[in-house]
Order: C-alpha cells, then sequence, then structure tokens
C-alpha cells in the first residue's frame, strides 16, 4: 500500500493538531517535533484514529456538535488500557513437552497467553496482563516482567527462566492510543457516529478508526471494515 501512494502526498514526523474550516476545504493544521506548523487542505478528512484521541487531541474551528464530541470521548479505545509481557526464546522448547503455548490464568499477572513464534522458526510467548493500568502505573515495568516471568516459568517449566529477550508493551503509556480516561475503562463499546450529520462540518469529517467498526471494534479487521464503512457512507470508491 505504501509503495502505490505518491511519495509526494505522503508527510512523516507531523502530528495534526488543529482543523479549521477554510472554504472550499478544510485545513488540517500540524506540527513537528521542532514546535513548527504546517497547513494541508483537503475536501475531506478521514480520522484514521480513535474517536476519544479524536476528542481529546484535536481542536476544531468552529467546534464540532456537543453531542458528536460527547459520543466520540465516551468511547472506550480498545487496547488503551492494555499491557502485553513478550519473552523470546532460542526456540519453542514448550512444544516438546506436548504443550500449545496457550493458556487462561485468574492468578496472574497474566490472564491471556499465546504461542507468538514464527513461521521462520523464531520462538516466543506473549500474555496479556490482568493488572489494571493504574496499578501499573504503581509498580516498575522490572517488577511486571520478573512476575510475568515467574508465572511462565510455572506454566512451561524451568527454561522460561533464561529468555533471550523481554519486553513490556503498555498501551496505556502510549500518548497516540491512550488517555487518562482509558485506565477507567468501562469495557462498554458502543456504536458512535460516523460524522456529524449538521453544522458546518457535515460532510467533512468521517471516522474510520477501528472504534467504528460494527462488527470488529478494536480489532485489526475493524480497521478493515471501519475504513470499507468510511468510504461507503460517503460513497468514495478507493482506487485499484
Amino acid at each position: 500500500l505504501y509503495r502505490r501512494i505518491d511519495s509526494a502526498r505522503i508527510v512523516r514526523g507531523q502530528a495534526v493538531r488543529h482543523l479549521r474550516m477554510s472554504e472550499p476545504h478544510v485545513e488540517l493544521v500540524s506540527e513537528n517535533a521542532r514546535g513548527e506548523t504546517f497547513s494541508h487542505f483537503a475536501e475531506h478528512v478521514l480520522l484514521a484514529m480513535p474517536p476519544r484521541l479524536v476528542e481529546s487531541q484535536l481542536t476544531f474551528s468552529p467546534a464540532l456538535p456537543s453531542e458528536l464530541t460527547r459520543q466520540w470521548r465516551e468511547t472506550d479505545t480498545w487496547m488503551a488500557p492494555h499491557a502485553k509481557y513478550i519473552a523470546v526464546f532460542d526456540r519453542p522448547f514448550w512444544r516438546d513437552q506436548g504443550l500449545s503455548g496457550e493458556a487462561r490464568s485468574a492468578v496472574g499477572p497474566m490472564v491471556e497467553i499465546h504461542d507468538a513464534s514464527t513461521q521462520e522458526g523464531k520462538a516466543a510467548l506473549f500474555g496479556f496482563l490482568g493488572v489494571p493500568a493504574d496499578v501499573r502505573r504503581r509498580v516498575s515495568e522490572e517488577e511486571l516482567i520478573t512476575a510475568s516471568r515467574t508465572q511462565f516459568v510455572r506454566l512451561f517449566g524451568s527454561q522460561a527462566e533464561n529468555p533471550e529477550a523481554e519486553f513490556i508493551k503498555d498501551w496505556a503509556k502510549e500518548f497516540y492510543t491512550a488517555t487518562h480516561t482509558d485506565e477507567r475503562s468501562s469495557g462498554n463499546h458502543p456504536m458512535p457516529a460516523l460524522s456529524p450529520s449538521s453544522g458546518a462540518w457535515a460532510d467533512r469529517l468521517t471516522g474510520i478508526g477501528s472504534e467504528w467498526s460494527r462488527e470488529f471494534t478494536g480489532y485489526l479487521a475493524g480497521a478493515i471494515d471501519a475504513v470499507n464503512r468510511g468510504l461507503e457512507y460517503k460513497k468514495l470508491k478507493p482506487s485499484g
């Protein structure tokens, strides 16, 4: 996909901060790491980000309808409160014991564990932490890694004690994924409006992040579904 897009149409190293109606276009004001601002213009903007981040990180002139911003603000970002531990090994030793590498645990700290080995032979296990985001903030990453590694040893044996590498990926700490509101996620996933139905922004914005998917909210499949739904909603057709 990247290779199919004209390189002149790809802008990197900038974050959009503000959207302004500038008839007959929408002006997008972006900022780079040095604080320099740039303007880009479009007839229609596809919002490829979670609704809550649109509401919290972007400003609009004129303001979006209050009911729409409420919906977007109250739509949880699926992965935002979660974290996972990944351990890389020289070989998938658990398979020698006839173990799948899949597990569920009520003890933790991981509650869902999977074999993440690749077809090329790279061996790994990972698990989603069941420790809430606000609790994770009060313990060190080293403590989380140690507790997770210990759980792998309990499940898969002593060979799990010495991974080649290990990591914690905590989406709650990612600026472009989570807000403080996500630490208190309700677990509900309402269907927010795709676009303003009236006012200055009608027919100017369409949400295509995974949280706008009807069936696969939060998943990669949801991102594809949301894009297709957004294009259908605006009666736009992808080229090629």
